[in-house]
């Protein structure tokens, strides 16, 4: 039954005393259904939830769907306004109409009123009296079989057989998802319109409210508060002041509850029924922003071994309270307070006294980690390490920003041991941010944190392809690694600056520096540093053209690798050994090491590998004619380098799909885009490795061939003029024709696909020319046009006339008009000047 059915006049309906629904239920259709469901199997359904999540609508909404199934009638009562506990069950009986009587007198006098009827008793707001409610529902189901409760509380009851059913928030989708279920953003745009007619949704407005619905979590108290500010201020700036200002959250109107006025009120009623352990870890725990670890509560929320001995329960019970909430994350259990929660309890930290302590507990904690962290990351557990870290990002945040005002050396010290995550997770441009922001105070730094700093700045510079900035970086490190005699320091900024010799085609100073490297790496016995040198030796030869070097050097790399488990290095040698094997002949090879870099670069979340062996694999694709597959791989490997800020491998992409895609499908959009790679390389200083040279020289010769100078020209200098920024998007919209599920399935280009008669047949075609108009123009028999146009429909892999000269048109065939006319023996005809 639909929650708003009010159909049917028997007794049995109207009986009880259900209030009416006096605002609609958005977002709750599945919930409902579960809930449904579960009331059909048990005789005690308790929705749990923190204050605000819509526990008692939702309650009331099943309970009316379903009123008519109970003979005895529904009933509701609330506990909120109860003060003395010791009065439930007088309190319960007044909503049958009972006489005042003692407690046990008044559970008994319900249990008669039950008596064997069908019948439904819903108690709302239970947990301030959770105790005393929980010995009456214990009584009234051992004594009436027929009897089924509804709760909603802040916690669970804890009756034998209690049904628990945890209440959250809606959920929050992008604006203008046709295919999501009503959920926050709707409950939003819905109540502000009530609160201000004149209130109108366009784009900018519902992202508004999904920005509002995110930071506070879907909870549909606080999405009305919000929504009744619309009357007074636009939904921009609310989304603005509430990430400040909490309290903007104030009261919408005189019927809501007084708890239900504001959030404040909401929240208060909820501490006050925590005893002063549960106040002080609850205070304690929303120093953190993000997730929180079970050990980072026992080393923040316990201020000593005594409590730290209690700190699972009393965690325990604040996740009963439904005030820290239970998420999982890879196979954890970690935890969290939802934003508004967070905020009231930030001000009651700051009330206590404590804020100081526990915010350095929670320093120490967060270095403790990265130091564990560093070790972790270079060895078989870096995924799981990554993972770990990824799930503290928002605190790693918050106390990097806190202590470089306070105290750089500190954050210093983090950012430096952090450097090696931010460049594995791929988040190159907050790195960057963070480090040089450290970095600008590293003269308050001692000399050994210091040097963390700049060879952290320096390397996420070069992965961002500065390399004026992180050649200074770096020397600035390797002056002061040399100092302090750090030869580890040492050998990693030596293979730095191997790196950036490479891409700027410096080959023997690559080589030098790498040699060098790997020779500190050899003094420290350090396998892992030796096979690193080794793979950066190799990625220089395959780079030059020696596959053999190459094959030779990486292999040996790889071994090692293998044997230390380290994944990102395995996959990153795979991927120098695809590209030698791809550039050596040995496709099959190629692919197979490619298909295992790609395969271990997701599981990790090596971003830039993924980019890169796509980019490699797309090449093999190119070179067996799959352009539908070249396309897909290559849109992926683009936006990756691009998002990255990789501006080199973001050159040799554009280069592949300009060269390699669309050379012979649209000769105009690829000379843009190698003018624009030409561009970027000039900027960069970053020249073609010899490689990829005979591809980029075989493209080039392909374009003469197709345009005429001045139109090449002109190609190449807009390309040039566009830009990196403009030009990427340009070359994605290029391909996703060729990448789509729906496109034809190709496996040529057109100039290969197609003899110079049926592409001369296709031109005419595109033009709506007939058979015998075809005929007549090429000199030709119609019969034998027609086979022409056969012929075509079936390499295209089209069925009419019409798909494929639309075809023609998107691949750039030029017109007949624009074509050099044939003569009759099917040759062009060259046009005197």
């Amino acid at each position: 039954m639909s929650e708003h059915d009010e159909s049917g006049g028997s007794e049995a309906q109207s009986a009880g005393n259900l209030p009416a629904q006096l605002t609609s239920l958005v977002g709750r259709a599945r919930e409902l259904a579960e809930l449904s469901t579960l009331l059909a199997g048990t005789r005690l359904l308790t929705l749990s939830g923190p204050g605000g999540s819509g526990k008692s609508r939702l309650g009331l909404a099943v309970s009316r769907a379903h009123r008519g199934d109970y003979a005895g009638g529904a009933w509701w009562v609330d506990l909120a306004s109860l003060s003395d506990p010791d009065l439930v069950a007088q309190h319960v009986a007044g909503a049958f109409d009972l006489s005042p009587m003692p407690a046990q007198a008044a559970a008994a006098a319900i249990a008669r009123r039950v008596r064997g009827q069908r019948t439904l008793l819903v108690l709302d707001n239970c947990e301030h009296v959770a105790d005393e409610t929980a010995a009456l529902i214990a009584g009234l189901l051992g004594a009436c079989p027929a009897l089924q409760v509804i709760a909603t509380s802040r916690q669970s009851l804890g009756v034998p057989g209690e049904q628990l059913f945890r209440v959250g928030g809606l959920a929050v989708t992008a604006p203008g998802d046709r295919t999501a279920e009503p959920g926050a953003v709707d409950l939003f745009l819905e109540r502000a319109a009530w609160a201000a007619p004149s209130f109108k949704v366009t784009d900018r407005t519902a992202a508004a409210a999904a920005r509002v619905c995110r930071w506070l979590d879907g909870m549909p108290l606080a999405i009305e508060l919000a929504a009744a500010r619309v009357a007074v201020l636009g939904v921009e700036q609310i989304a603005e002041r509430l990430e400040h200002d909490w309290r903007l959250l104030g009261q919408t109107g005189r019927g809501a509850p007084a708890r239900q006025q504001t959030i404040h009120a909401t929240l208060e009623w909820s501490h006050r029924m925590l005893n002063p352990a549960e106040q002080a870890l609850f205070r304690r725990l929303a120093v953190f922003r993000g997730t929180i670890s079970l050990e980072a509560v026992e080393a923040v929320g316990a201020a000593d071994e005594t409590e730290r001995a209690t700190v699972v329960d009393v965690l325990a019970r604040l996740v009963d309270h439904s005030l820290v909430q239970v998420v999982e994350r890879a196979g954890e259990s970690r935890y969290r307070l939802l934003e508004t929660v967070r905020q009231y309890g930030q001000e009651k930290l700051a009330a206590s006294g404590e804020s100081a302590a526990v915010h350095e507990a929670q320093t120490h904690y967060l270095i403790a980690l990265a130091e564990r962290a560093q070790a972790g990351l270079a060895g078989p557990e870096q995924a799981r390490w990554i993972e770990r870290l990824d799930a503290e990002r928002d605190d790693l945040r918050a106390v990097l920003d806190r202590q470089l005002v306070d105290a750089p050396e500190t954050a210093g010290r983090l950012a430096g041991l952090l450097w090696p995550f931010w460049s594995r997770r791929g988040a190159y441009q907050e790195a960057r941010i963070r480090l040089e922001r450290a970095a600008a105070l590293a003269d308050r730094m001692t000399p050994a944190v210091r040097v963390g700093v700049l060879t952290g700045a320096g390397v996420l510079a070069f992965l961002q392809c500065d390399y004026l900035l992180a050649t200074s970086r770096l020397e600035d490190a390797l002056r002061i690694d040399h100092e302090l005699g750090d030869r580890r320091g040492v050998a990693t900024v030596l293979q730095r600056l191997g790196s950036i010799a490479r891409e700027q085609g410096r080959y023997e100073d690559a080589r030098r520096q790498h040699e060098r490297s790997q020779a500190v790496w050899e003094e420290l016995d350090d396998r892992s540093g030796v096979a690193a040198s080794l793979d950066y030796l190799g990625f220089v030869a395959w780079l030059e053209g020696d596959t053999a070097r190459a094959e030779e050097l990486g292999t040996r790399a790889l071994a090692t690798f293998r044997a230390t488990g380290e994944a990102q290095e395995t996959a990153a040698a795979l991927i120098n050994l695809g590209a030698a094997a791809s550039y050596g002949g040995d496709a099959a090879l190629a692919r197979r090491r490619l298909d295992e870099a790609l395969s271990i670069s997701r599981e990790i979340g090596y971003q830039e590998g993924v980019a890169w062996a796509q980019h490699e694999l797309a090449i093999l694709a190119r070179r067996e004619h799959d352009l539908p597959g070249a396309a897909a791989l290559l849109r992926t490997s683009l936006r990756l380098h691009h998002e990255l800020g990789d501006r080199w491998r973001a050159a040799s992409v554009l280069e592949e799909v300009a060269g390699g895609v669309l050379v012979r499908l649209d000769p105009g959009r690829a000379a843009e885009l190698l003018g624009a790679a030409e561009a970027l390389r000039d900027a960069l200083q970053t020249p073609l490795p010899p490689a990829e040279r005979p591809d980029y020289e075989r493209a080039v010769e392909t374009l003469a061939e197709r345009l005429d100078p001045a139109s090449l020209q002109r190609h190449w200098d807009a390309g040039a003029a566009r830009g990196l920024e403009r030009s990427i998007p340009s070359a994605i919209d290029a391909i996703a024709g060729l990448s789509s599920p729906d496109a034809p399935p190709w496996r040529h280009a057109l100039a290969d696909l197609l003899t110079e008669r049926e592409q001369a047949v296709l031109a005419l075609l595109r033009e709506g020319h007939t058979n015998r108009e075809i005929a007549a123009e090429l000199y030709i028999s119609p019969s034998t046009a027609g086979v022409h146009v056969s012929n075509i429909l079936r390499k295209l892999g089209v069925r009419s006339r019409v798909q494929a000269a639309t075809l023609a048109a998107q691949l750039g065939l030029p017109s007949a008009t624009a074509r050099e006319p044939l003569s009759p023996a099917g040759r062009p005809v060259r046009q005197r000047p």
